[in-house]
């Protein structure tokens, strides 16, 4: 479960951190930005003004917030067993949707209610476009291949 869990943060957190850096790239921004504003979560304003350090800051948390993510579906999926046989993409749109809902309408909420919840249907798909497409989806096609080879590895044993 470790190795599942250390594979899909990767790949999941990666993904979504490229297409974050690449839309403010293409807004005239940068991913340092992407990464500060990230790190301005849990640490503040101030992480602007450190630079680099301020964004591999932002970076970890990042890939923190995606660890806890994935392994919260890893844990859903070994323990509610009618997940398993769930279609693999409609699992992975359910999760990506349940966790841009959690993300924007109530983690973001409560740390900038004078931003969040954006109402903008352009904004929302913008967000959901990620949350869904490269964190939910490959994550239930991850999982769901590690329990199955878990199985398979169960029952030659």
């Amino acid at each position: 479960m470790k190795a599942t869990i250390a594979k899909a943060t990767l790949i999941c957190g990666t993904l979504d951190i490229l297409y974050a850096s690449t839309m403010a790239i293409a807004s005239s921004g940068s991913a340092i930005n992407v990464l500060h504003s990230v790190a301005s979560g849990p640490f503040g304003a101030s992480v602007k003004s450190w630079g680099w350090a301020g964004g591999i800051l932002g970076l970890g948390v990042h890939f923190t917030i995606m660890l806890v993510m994935v392994s919260f579906f890893v844990v859903i999926l070994k323990y509610i067993r009618s997940l398993s046989s769930m279609k693999t993409v409609l699992l992975g749109v359910i999760y990506g949707v349940l966790l841009y809902i959690v993300m924007y309408w109530i983690v973001l909420s409560i740390r900038w209610p004078n931003v969040f919840p954006q109402t903008d249907p352009t904004l929302i798909i913008k967000a959901l476009i990620p949350h869904i497409f490269l964190v939910g989806i490959p994550l239930a096609f991850i999982a769901k291949r590690s329990k199955i080879q878990q199985l398979k590895e169960a029952t030659s044993e």
